[in-house]
């Protein structure tokens, strides 16, 4: 969805309205933007829209996103963790205004690249798109990067998996990597089997689960890329001596 000047505008104008809480509305497919009422039971640091309102909405007019805002220094101008979750639930893109800075985010569940707002100029069905990505679980961690580099590189669709904060990922009971892969389609490989391009990679960085995936994109040289995690983008990086060392397995998608 295109979020054009008007719809920025109207957004804008029900913020001054209510500038110490979250204000929150929906727009729909016609460009008509209907503000809500906030009946979050903490307004100032979250929002909730009526369910009913949103039916009533949705059935006349065809609710295209989900707005709303930050107010408070202290917060940042991304969508939280919640947000992109949610998002990815109600199959519905998410536009946050933040109106202490001015700023925008912008996220689409069903879009490859998980922030539209900044520029890719590059093909889906070339390298360079899939590089510098910022990393933020759930948003753009290195699942994303699979799930995103195989629709858009190969044309394969996998299935996204819900997920919480990334503290989770190291707990005892998560396992999405080894208890999905065969369901989407890939099959573990054999020890002494060579390996593939876009053979996908499973590690363990910390703790003992498998919690990270890369995509080998040359077995002749280690060419890889992943996402590794906080405060990195998704990059290039040469498989080999310690990334071997941490590898769990290694899968192969045929469908």
């Amino acid at each position: 969805m295109i979020i054009t000047t008007q719809i920025k505008q109207k957004i804008i104008n029900h913020s001054q309205y209510q500038s110490e809480m979250e204000i929150c509305g929906l727009i729909c497919e016609n460009g008509e933007v209907f503000p809500c009422a906030n009946i979050a039971p903490n307004p100032q640091e979250a929002f909730e829209i009526s369910t009913d309102y949103f039916d009533q909405i949705n059935a006349a007019n065809q609710v295209a996103a989900i707005y709303h805002s930050h107010w408070q220094h202290t917060q940042p101008a991304l969508l939280s963790p919640t947000d992109i979750s949610n998002s990815k639930a109600a199959k519905l893109p998410y536009v946050l205004y933040h109106t202490a800075f001015g700023q925008w985010d912008y996220y689409e569940p069903n879009n490859i690249y998980p922030y539209p707002l900044t520029p890719n100029p590059h093909s889906p069905k070339s390298l360079e798109y899939y590089l510098g990505w910022r990393f933020e679980y759930n948003r753009s961690d290195c699942y994303t990067l699979f799930r995103s580099y195989y629709k858009g590189m190969l044309d394969i669709e996998l299935p996204d998996f819900p997920r919480g904060d990334i503290e989770e990922t190291t707990s005892p009971e998560w396992d999405m990597f080894r208890s999905n892969f065969a369901s989407c389609g890939f099959r573990k490989l054999e020890a002494d089997e060579p390996l593939q391009t876009n053979d996908v990679l499973l590690m363990c960085i910390v703790g003992d689960r498998t919690h990270h995936a890369a995509i080998l994109l040359d077995p002749s040289t280690g060419k890889a890329l992943h996402n590794l995690g906080e405060g990195r983008l998704s990059e290039i990086f040469m498989y080999g001596g310690y990334w071997v060392d941490r590898t769990r397995a290694v899968i192969r998608y045929v469908g």
